[in-house]
């Protein structure tokens, strides 16, 4: 697979910049030279010819100088993300001992989701939204071995906060509203059935008279990496805002899968982690249960649908002569939305670069079949793969999951960015006050197919 730049958290980290500079004019000339001279030029020049040979230099030196410039530009966002969130904790005003905390939306809509902030307190522990004084729903969850206050943030306004404080003792109990039991996972909105190795062989929408929209392709379900009776369940941080079930499976490759449903919050997580360096083509299966079935996504730099020009039944944008085209692999950016007579699913990409459309091949593209195969790596032919993975050995790709009735492209763009663009928490220290002390939003739109 080629080795390709990730997706970088980017809208946070400027909008955060913003808050900040709109009260100090000169905070971001510390990031002037980083900025321009290195990150933006090193983002530029990893794209160009990014393909597995190498060229003339061979592909460990072009691999090397890849990282290299991926290390450039992650570093610039970092640095620039942490010194963001520091200044705006200074410059929203503070009142009173306890521990309050800004919850930060940098999308230009009101969305409601959940929010995690770092906690090594005493517990019990209740949280309270300032601007409404009422507890909200919390739970402390593990993270890569660090604990979090994970909570229901509800209508967070566009590129805008609210802010939230944390007093000890129990609060208001909320009752638990996603469940588990077994290989299953249930809350208001869906049934979820997950097998040992991670794939989900049940995805019951019960907004939808309870239908069934997995189903078996090309010896594949859902999140599926392949066939395998190899594998282990467990429960992970369950509470009242979410409940996770971990698959841990050493077949067809070392992989983990965490599938993760929420309370109030229209989103089906997973999180696969691929733990070996592997050289085969592996591919994850989403079959899905629908008849007649139509996939609009984003490729480069536009949203198209996936069939051919001189398709007779619905047009799309692929060009009809195969001689110029190859239609095994497809561009895949921030979602792909199937949809057929009973409804559909979109699926949102965080991490990977391309995909397969049911059974298509160099020369076939096939429109019969509801599945989609994100790439999870190996060798895509044509000698523009870099042999063994480039030496990898973890591999993060996260999707998510949606049901719709219709498809609607700014619906699926902003479930694709809601999943991609996490709410960003801080702590609040007021030493500078500029902005309220309960919420605020920048700005909105009135047009709601515009998005920032």
């Amino acid at each position: 697979m080629k080795y390709c730049l990730s997706t970088f958290g980017g809208s946070a980290v400027e909008a955060l910049a913003t808050y900040v500079s709109l009260v100090n004019a000169n905070f971001m000339d510390q990031f002037t030279t980083t900025r321009d001279d290195q990150a933006f030029i090193n983002l530029s020049l990893f794209w160009e010819h990014c393909g597995g040979s190498g060229g003339s230099v061979g592909q460990t030196p072009r691999l090397n100088w890849m990282k290299q410039m991926v290390a450039s530009f992650e570093t610039y966002v970092n640095t620039l993300h942490t010194a963001s969130g520091s200044a705006l904790s200074e410059l929203i005003q503070k009142s009173g001992t306890n521990t309050r905390f800004f919850v930060f939306n940098p999308l230009s809509w009101t969305r409601t989701d959940v929010a995690d902030i770092p906690y090594s307190g005493t517990t019990p522990l209740h949280v309270v939204d300032i601007s409404t004084g009422q507890d909200v729903p919390s739970q402390i969850v593990s993270l890569n071995q660090v604990n979090y206050i994970r909570l229901l943030a509800s209508d967070v306004p566009s590129v805008g906060y609210k802010v939230y404080e944390i007093r000890s003792g129990t609060g208001t109990i909320f009752p638990s509203v996603v469940t588990t039991n077994g290989g299953t996972i249930e809350n208001n909105l869906y049934k979820i059935t997950v097998a040992e190795r991670g794939a989900i062989t049940s995805l019951i929408d019960k907004q939808r008279a309870s239908r069934e929209f997995a189903k078996t392709q090309n010896n594949k379900v859902i999140n599926d990496l392949g066939p395998t009776t190899n594998g282990t369940l467990t429960v992970e941080n369950s509470g009242v805002v979410s409940a996770t079930l971990l698959a841990s499976s050493s077949s067809p490759v070392n992989h983990t899968s965490r599938v993760t449903l929420y309370r109030d919050i229209n989103r089906i997580d997973i999180q696969n982690d691929i733990n070996q360096n592997f050289t085969t083509t592996a591919l994850w299966g989403y079959g899905f249960n629908l008849t007649n079935p139509e996939v609009n996504y984003e490729e480069i730099g536009a949203v198209i649908r996936a069939r051919l020009a001189n398709d007779s039944s619905k047009p799309g944008q692929y060009s009809p002569r195969s001689a110029n085209t190859r239609y095994d692999y497809l561009t895949l950016n921030h979602f792909a939305a199937i949809t057929g007579n009973e409804g559909g699913v979109t699926l949102s990409n965080w991490d990977v670069d391309f995909m397969k459309l049911g059974a298509s091949t160099l020369g076939n593209l096939d429109v019969a079949t509801p599945q989609l195969s994100p790439v999870a790596g190996g060798d895509l032919g044509s000698g523009e793969s870099y042999s063994g993975q480039g030496g990898s050995n973890h591999f993060l790709q996260r999707f998510s999951l949606q049901t719709h009735s219709s498809y609607n492209q700014t619906q699926a763009m902003k479930f694709s960015l809601e999943h991609q663009n996490p709410l960003v928490t801080g702590l609040i220290t007021g030493t500078n006050p500029s902005y309220p002390e309960t919420n605020f939003s920048l700005l909105s739109i009135s047009d709601p197919d515009v998005l920032l």
